[in-house]
């Protein structure tokens, strides 16, 4: 029995030691995941099945099944824990097609979908093809296949070229054979002008095919691209292929935070929103690519966590007044928004930028110096000097009207006009001046001055007084 027991228990031992390892293994292998489809000649798209499908620069392939379904384990190398795929599928008869994706050590992740085309000489339906149809001479150019949208600014560590591929067809549509092959030139028409450029930028065709290749420069923009060839002193050329460059990697010298008001009365009102907009470029200048994620948090109130970046590189989130609130406003009433995303491929390293919105309180009462005054028949004027801001001394909100009247006499300075958006106290802001005048002849025995504010909606608030002068 006891000898049962310590074989039971060696094998305890050994199933335990495999399983540990094995979950060692798998801990850096990352599945991938992904559907095959088959563009046929009535554009109409299919599922493939038997397609070969690689991960570039891995030891590892997989095929589709009946469904166009396929699925490879990678075992990821190095220190990271995610890295990105490029794979490439082929069958015979279709032209290959390559896709990326962001694979992650010890996850499941979705391929994105791959289209093949079918092959240009495939005009039998078979996977073999007919490659010996016979043309007449070259009629028209066409962009063949699907190519890449967008690339990325030289030296930005992402896809910095675009390959073109283009088919020249004869007027009855058939790809022109080698006895009528054309010399076809490559142009950009309009680009960003930061050192972009086409190769080659001539290819005589084979079998009707010809390609040429985008590679980037250090500027942001779209480019268009033509190819054009003369056939017996005819010019025949495509519409042209645009292509946008993106901007590169966010850089720290290009990124910044602003929000669209600076003053809000977040200590009167919840549920205010304001909005915030990061700005992110590369080394370069230009804006990153659209898509790129910027993340935010706030020490008051609440904040959209996330937010994706535009073709101009803006991310734009809503900040919204509520609990909590700067729990001292007499000493600050600040609210500091933080903004940042990631400078790498790897997701390793942050950048990050602040921004700060003023809460502001309930309107305080008016005051003036002097509160009242008097005056006689010689044009003697008096000069006043008034505040106007919220409880605790701070600049109300944008957009408030402050309105100086009189039932007598003529009023100069500061009498009627419009605060702007500010976090600054002081003068024009906050404190203000007009000098009232009774002219040579006022009889009136009393004259009443008023000061009115009147705020926005969700604004600090109505205030109003009145500055009494009686005549000597």
């Amino acid at each position: 029995m006891k000898v049962l027991t310590n074989i039971l228990f060696a094998i305890f031992l050994i199933l335990l030691v495999s399983c540990s390892e094995s979950t060692k293994i798998n801990e850096n292998v990352a599945i991938l995941k992904g559907t095959v489809y088959g563009q046929e000649d009535n554009q109409q798209l299919i599922k493939l099945p038997g397609v070969l499908v690689t991960v570039n620069n891995y030891v590892a392939q997989g095929t589709s099944d009946s469904q166009g379904d396929y699925q490879i384990s990678v075992e990821l190398s190095g220190e990271n824990e995610q890295e990105t795929l490029y794979l490439t599928a082929s069958k015979a008869g279709y032209e290959p097609g390559t896709a990326s994706v962001l694979a992650k050590k010890g996850e499941t992740v979705q391929v994105p979908d791959i289209t093949l085309q079918k092959s240009i000489n495939d005009t039998t339906g078979n996977s073999g093809g007919d490659t010996t149809l016979t043309s007449g001479d070259a009629a028209h150019i066409e962009v063949f296949g699907t190519h890449t949208q967008h690339i990325y600014v030289a030296g930005s560590g992402l896809t910095e070229t675009a390959r073109i591929s283009f088919v020249v067809r004869d007027a009855q549509g058939i790809p022109v054979d080698n006895d009528h092959r054309v010399t076809v030139h490559f142009s950009i028409l309009n680009g960003p002008n930061g050192g972009e450029y086409i190769f080659p930028d001539t290819m005589t065709t084979n079998q009707g095919m010809v390609f040429t290749v985008l590679n980037s420069g250090i500027k942001a923009g779209p480019v268009q691209i033509q190819a054009s060839a003369t056939v017996n002193g005819n010019p025949i050329q495509t519409t042209p292929v645009r292509i946008t460059i993106y901007g590169g990697l966010p850089d720290p010298d290009h990124f910044s935070l602003a929000a669209d008001i600076l003053n809000i009365a977040g200590l009167k009102f919840s549920g205010i929103i304001d909005h915030i907009t990061a700005f992110v470029g590369d080394k370069y200048s230009n804006p990153v690519a659209p898509g790129t994620v910027v993340y935010f948090s706030s020490d008051y109130g609440i904040i959209d966590g996330s937010a994706t970046t535009d073709e101009l590189g803006r991310a734009t989130v809503q900040f919204l007044t509520a609990s909590p609130r700067p729990p001292s406003p007499w000493d600050s009433a600040w609210v500091h928004i933080t903004g940042w995303t990631h400078s790498d491929t790897t997701l390793e390293t942050l950048i990050s930028s602040r921004t700060r919105v003023l809460l502001t309180d309930n309107t305080a009462p008016i005051t003036v110096i002097p509160s009242s005054f008097t005056y006689n028949n010689t044009n003697t004027p008096v000069s006043f000097s008034y505040q106007v801001n919220d409880i605790w001394g701070r600049p109300l909100v944008g957009d408030t009207k402050i309105k100086v009247t009189s039932t007598d006499g003529d009023l100069y300075g500061d009498t009627d006009f419009v605060l702007e958006d500010t976090q600054i106290s002081g003068p024009g802001t906050t404190q203000f001046n007009f000098t009232w005048a009774p002219g040579d002849s006022l009889e009136a025995p009393q004259v009443l001055i008023n000061i009115k504010v009147t705020t926005p909606v969700n604004g600090n608030g109505y205030q109003s007084m009145n500055i009494l002068g009686t005549k000597q």
